[in-house]
């Protein structure tokens, strides 16, 4: 295909690359070179022109497909982690497709990504508003050889590789934060940028599957009404789109490396705490029984779980299961 051979020659080359050079080396008219650059512009990728020097790529356009994923993880080495990739333009959510694969046995460290949901789930029953094109979606099918109870700080380590990954992609280690237990924040707004979700699938007293689904808003600008007070992006908040690929092997990548201490929050736990925004902070508990109880935040204990203070001096244990979380 003409547009991956000029885009192929493009990338071989870190300066300009006349368009004569281009038609001769693949035997077409300099007219059909610029027609197809127009359509590669079209498509997103950053290609310059300057006059008697030519055609120069400089970024590569924010596409998502099966092969493109497939690239990215072998251009990152991450292809002999992950087992299985299974890519969708829409589906209802990749927590739901991992579930159903996970049912057919699936291996152990598949990944599930779509380009949309419709229906995206966020915990407690929350709806994951999911913009087609601007925010990455994806879920993480693993079969760990692990207790049921050792899993439970799981969404604390993915909020910790997901905000790890981001901050080196940014260059700044401090862009964005967490909240406990399952939200990616930006540190200078507080405003929401992504979520984390997971899932215990319990077979015969054993677990059978853990399902992480990670939704980041990259490049999205624009927010529902009732989300805008409290919703934002990683463009919005620092100016810098970032492709989808490269943050998915980001945040693959931290997994990977790390895969060995999940089930180990004392080897994380320090770094967590590190990273998290609301240690410190005052918050208001809100039970799934309703009942409401105020105080700071002091810690997060080796099961995950957060500690606070109330008036009197008085300490609590949250468990993330059981509560809504809302800054005072």
């Amino acid at each position: 295909m003409m547009k991956e051979q000029v885009l192929n020659l493009l990338r071989q080359q870190n300066g300009y690359r006349s368009g004569e050079e281009i038609s001769l080396l693949l035997g077409v008219s300099r007219t059909a070179v610029w027609k197809t650059i127009r359509q590669l512009r079209q498509e997103g990728y950053t290609i310059e022109a300057s006059t008697h020097r030519g055609y120069r790529l400089t970024r590569e356009a924010d596409l998502l497909s099966q092969q493109t994923i497939l690239e990215a993880l072998q251009a990152h080495e991450l292809d002999r982690w992950i087992s299985q990739v299974v890519y969708r333009q829409t589906v209802d959510s990749t927590n739901l497709m991992a579930r159903r694969a996970a049912e057919s046995g699936v291996a152990d460290r598949s990944l599930f990504i779509a380009d949309q949901q419709s229906n995206g789930r966020g915990r407690r029953g929350r709806t994951w508003f999911s913009d087609s094109g601007l925010g990455l979606t994806f879920s993480l099918l693993l079969r760990p050889a692990a207790e049921a109870q050792a899993l439970t700080p799981v969404t604390l380590f993915a909020g910790l590789c997901s905000a790890l990954a981001l901050n080196e992609l940014l260059t700044n280690r401090q862009a964005i934060g967490i909240k406990w237990p399952n939200d990616l924040l930006s540190a200078s707004s507080g405003k929401k940028v992504g979520g984390i979700l997971t899932e215990v699938i319990i077979e015969e007293n054993r677990v059978d599957a853990l399902i992480i689904g990670i939704g980041i808003n990259l490049n999205n600008s624009c927010f529902p009404a009732d989300l805008q007070d409290t919703a934002t992006s990683v463009l919005v908040e620092s100016k810098i789109a970032l492709r989808r690929v490269d943050v998915l092997c980001h945040v693959i990548s931290q997994f990977a490396k790390r895969s060995h201490e999940m089930a180990n929050p004392q080897q994380w736990l320090a770094q967590y705490r590190a990273n998290c925004q609301t240690l410190g902070q005052p918050v208001r508990i809100l039970t799934a029984g309703g009942q409401e109880q105020s105080g700071t935040a002091i810690d997060i204990d080796a099961n995950g779980e957060l500690i606070i203070a109330d008036e009197n001096g008085q300490t609590h244990t949250v468990r993330s299961g059981e509560v809504s979380l809302r800054r005072l």
